[in-house]
């Protein structure tokens, strides 16, 4: 097995202290408003949905490595071989690139998506072709564009 290229990228979310209060008080509201009018079934699941979401955030890793070999992909502790990727693609925001998506051939998971920079994409250019197929056809839709600008 041979590594043929790695990277790094900081995954911790940067956001403001407000960002946090504003969302507790949606949340909040949200579930008031459902108990208030019988719905607790969408209360549960707003509050459980949001503890989920937090306990994830809280619990991932702010480095993650990203190593490509001959053989495999492996996303921090994860590994991925080639046969269980369908292809790939460079996402662009804006003509600057700024990820690289996976599209996995697993049902849990579908899309992952890994920062890159142009750096990082002359030298996979090189790579990927050789072990997956590249799907040209991928861009940001208008719901990750909202995703991106809230910070989410």
């Amino acid at each position: 097995m041979d590594i043929l290229y790695s990277w790094e990228f900081e995954d911790k979310k940067d956001r403001w202290p407000y960002w946090y209060i504003i969302a507790l008080s949606i949340i909040i509201w949200i579930a008031i408003w459902g108990f208030m009018t019988g719905q607790y079934g969408m209360s549960f699941v707003v509050l459980f949905i949001s503890w989920i979401f937090y306990f994830i955030e809280n619990n991932s890793e702010d480095i993650v490595k990203v190593i490509l070999s001959d053989i495999w992909v492996q996303i921090w502790k994860n590994f991925y071989e080639y046969t269980k990727i369908i292809n790939y693609s460079y996402i662009y925001e804006n003509e600057t690139p700024i990820f690289l998506r996976l599209t996995i051939n697993k049902v849990s998971l579908k899309n992952m998506d890994l920062d890159i920079d142009q750096k990082i994409i002359q030298e996979l250019k090189n790579i990927l072709p050789n072990y997956m197929e590249e799907d040209t056809k991928w861009e940001l839709s208008l719901m990750e564009k909202l995703i991106r600008k809230l910070k989410l």
